[in-house]
């Protein structure tokens, strides 16, 4: 009933103390001891240097502000001009019995350049017979803006009615008025303007 196990059989159950070892690996060639990262190391070793960096640059501009006062505003100080000083007017005598007084005296204004004179109703058709150069057919503000700027530029320019309500001729003339009507078309054309003649 019972078994017993002879010694022999349980030392070569039981592994040896002083056993050899299994044998060792090859020694490593330079072959064998290269590093191969994956696209995940790639991408974490990366990471890690931007973090490192951006760390690094953090401190040395947070230490770089502690360690620099900031300069101190400078005192404001009030500037005194003197005033122009003109020669005083004198008066005429006043009575004895008031008291003296203030006279101010005003530089006047340069004149203003005297407007050129527009028509007394611009919307009318130019009279009969006369002849325009016209420079283009556009709507109301169009036209108003185009006979400002040629009036700017030194032509007698206008705005009549045109081909429709909605729609206005800007003229320049009358031809008889105009100094040398070859010299205006040529001007004209030079400010990107296509006159042509245009009799009322």
């Amino acid at each position: 009933m019972f078994s017993t196990v002879s010694e022999t059989t349980l030392r070569e159950s039981t592994p040896a103390s002083n056993a050899t070892p299994p044998p060792l690996a090859p020694p490593l060639t330079p072959e064998d001891s290269r590093l191969i990262l994956g696209n995940k190391q790639l991408a974490a070793t990366a990471f890690m240097v931007i973090a490192f960096t951006t760390l690094v640059a953090t401190l040395s501009y947070v230490a770089g502000r502690a360690t620099t006062p900031a300069p101190a505003p400078e005192p404001v100080q009030a500037r005194q001009t003197a005033a122009p000083v003109r020669p005083p007017v004198q008066a005429a005598p006043a009575a004895p019995s008031r008291a003296a007084e203030q006279v101010i005296v005003v530089d006047p204004k340069p004149a203003a350049a005297p407007q050129e004179a527009r028509p007394a109703n611009e919307d009318l058709t130019p009279a009969p017979g006369a002849i325009y150069y016209q420079v283009a057919s556009v709507d109301k503000g169009m036209a108003d803006v185009s006979v400002q700027y040629l009036r700017d530029k030194g032509f007698a320019a206008r705005r009549a009615p045109g081909a429709s309500p909605a729609v206005y001729r800007v003229l320049v003339g009358p031809l008889g008025a105009q100094p040398m009507p070859s010299q205006t078309e040529a001007r004209l054309k030079s400010l990107g303007f296509n006159p042509f003649p245009k009799k009322y």
